[in-house]
């Protein structure tokens, strides 16, 4: 067993950390596909990075990065607060209306949707195309349902694929 032991190659570590000038090209680049959408890149602490995402005057997401890949989104209104007290970005509260508690929720959903580790700016790219068909959160009726309002509440979920608009219930 000790000779085995001993020639198994050893485990890589699953996040790969790349140059910090890589990703902000690659956020960069993203920034310039989507005009209606502007991306502000921080770096709180250092390397991990920090996107707040402006999507036209409907919505403002935090997105939280180690590298390339993303951590976790933070949803909230387009006029909502999104600084803490002490002037950093809030990325823990969550917002006080729930259909972008809802869009919260299905941006951690599409998180897990969009892995390919081999491909992280990919995964990027996909994760702000989907992100950005909230662009008319408001404006879009369910494709199932053909209606604007379901229970107080726009279509807020996005299918990974097509990125068509539906409620909650009428998504199954």
């Amino acid at each position: 067993m000790g000779t085995s032991a001993k020639r198994r190659p050893k485990v890589q570590p699953s996040t790969l950390v790349l140059p910090t000038q890589y990703v902000d090209d690659v956020i960069s680049r993203i920034g310039r596909m989507f005009p209606d959408m502007s991306i502000e890149l921080f770096r709180p602490n250092g390397t991990s990075a920090v996107l707040l995402v402006t999507l036209g005057k409907v919505l403002k997401a935090i997105v939280v990065m180690r590298s390339l890949f993303i951590d976790r989104t933070i949803v909230r209104g387009f006029h909502e607060n999104l600084y803490m007290e002490d002037g950093k970005l809030d990325i823990w509260s969550k917002s006080n209306y729930q259909v972008f508690q809802k869009v919260t929720d299905h941006a951690t959903t599409a998180l897990l949707h969009y892995q390919l580790p081999q491909m992280p700016d990919v995964v990027v790219r996909s994760f702000m195309t989907w992100l950005r068909s909230y662009i008319k959160l408001f404006q879009t009726p369910c494709q199932r349902c053909g209606k604007y309002l379901q229970d107080g509440l726009p279509p807020t979920w996005r299918d990974f694929r097509t990125l068509e608009a539906f409620h909650d219930t009428c998504r199954q």
